[in-house]
């Protein structure tokens, strides 16, 4: 799932107390994960499965990592298909 809108994110947090909208307003943000970041790691270390790693997907990272991006496939794939897995 993409990013949500901010009518989305006033509607998910209309029925909220002040505290609890800065609550999640805080968690919300730090659970995004910069897609640029992703990118670079993905480009310099995604044979070792360092960008997948960082999304929290670690089988696929295991994977690249014993493989090393099964000899650049996964690796290749990833620079096109990373960043749409970060924001999911």
């Amino acid at each position: 799932m993409s990013e949500f809108s901010l009518t989305e994110q006033l509607m998910m947090t209309k029925d909220l107390s002040d505290q609890q909208k800065m609550l999640f307003e805080s968690q919300f943000n730090s659970a995004k994960k910069d897609r640029g970041l992703i990118l670079v790691l993905s480009v310099l270390f995604g044979y070792w499965g360092v960008d997948r790693f960082m999304i929290g997907d670690i089988g696929l990272g295991v994977l690249k990592l014993l493989t090393l991006g099964l000899c650049g496939i996964l690796w290749l794939i990833d620079l096109f298909r990373i960043q749409a897995a970060t924001d999911d």
